[in-house]
């Protein structure tokens, strides 16, 4: 049977969200079994600024302050998380009451010992000593 091509609807999904870029060193899921631990970003700042963790451990950064920040490894070859926008309040409210969708997240789990400085590429100063909205991950074997 032939389908006249006036007949043929092409459709198109785009999937809307605020969730952001998620990423991580291993895949987009921390390891099974593994341990995930949280960093606020707000108020120009990373909540804790100095996380210690052990090896295999997944750090989740979130927005959850009022504008884009970064998770940004300082040394070449290390993470970026890219822009990752802050909380906000759907464009469109068909049915009040409303909510405010999540900031963005991005996660990235460790798998060598060390100690690892990061910084927001808008927030954080890079140099010979990053001064601004800069942590560390400590990660033990």
């Amino acid at each position: 049977m032939r389908i006249p091509k006036e007949s043929v609807v092409l459709v198109l999904a785009v999937a809307c969200g605020g969730s952001g870029p998620t990423g991580s060193g291993g895949g987009n899921n921390p390891p099974p079994g593994g341990q995930v631990v949280s960093v606020s970003m707000s108020d120009y700042r990373f909540t804790p600024d100095t996380v210690r963790i052990a090896l295999g451990t997944t750090v989740r950064w979130s927005n959850d302050g009022a504008v884009d920040h970064t998770s940004t490894s300082n040394s070449a070859g290390g993470w970026n998380s890219g822009t990752l926008a802050p909380p906000h309040a759907p464009a469109t409210c068909p049915y009040p009451p409303c909510g405010v969708t999540p900031g963005a997240s991005f996660q990235f789990t460790f798998t060598a010992p060390g100690t690892y400085g990061y910084h927001c590429a808008f927030h954080g100063v890079p140099g010979p000593t990053y001064q601004g909205m800069i942590g560390a991950i400590v990660v033990s074997p």
